[in-house]
């Protein structure tokens, strides 16, 4: 894979890892008015995470977009990089630690919505309902 794709595909994955920042902040926001049984804030935080949501879907769509204009070889290999795989060469290891950020940080982010889940809709939530 050229090293200017590799580029590009880091690019777009730190743009990402910056909205799921965002995204992480205001879930953490969430979870303590969850804890403070604060129902005004939790709605209004809610409401507030959804463009950024809305924006690293958009971002992660055009991610995957993006892979099909590659060589089908540098697609698969992108493709595996994207989904953790290891570094092959030293020019992937920018890629493959931005991806283990990112995928470290939505760990965290998911985490947090279960518990805000758990504790706002109890027997109800999402969580309960369809335990892994």
């Amino acid at each position: 894979m050229l090293t200017a794709d590799l580029d590009i595909l880091w690019r777009r994955e730190k743009s990402m890892t910056l909205k799921l920042q965002e995204v992480e902040e205001l879930t953490r926001q969430i979870a303590q008015a969850a804890d403070r049984d604060d129902e005004t804030s939790v709605t209004i935080l809610l409401s507030m995470r959804e463009e950024p949501v809305r924006q690293l879907y958009a971002a992660d769509q055009a991610l995957r977009e993006s892979l099909e204009k590659l060589p089908q070889t540098d697609a698969v290999r992108a493709r595996e990089l994207l989904e953790g795989s290891e570094a092959r060469i030293d020019e992937e290891l920018p890629l493959v630690q931005q991806v283990g950020q990112y995928r470290r940080l939505l760990k965290t982010v998911r985490e947090l919505d279960q518990r805000i889940s758990l504790r706002v809709g109890g027997n109800r939530s999402f969580y309960k309902s369809f335990r892994q």
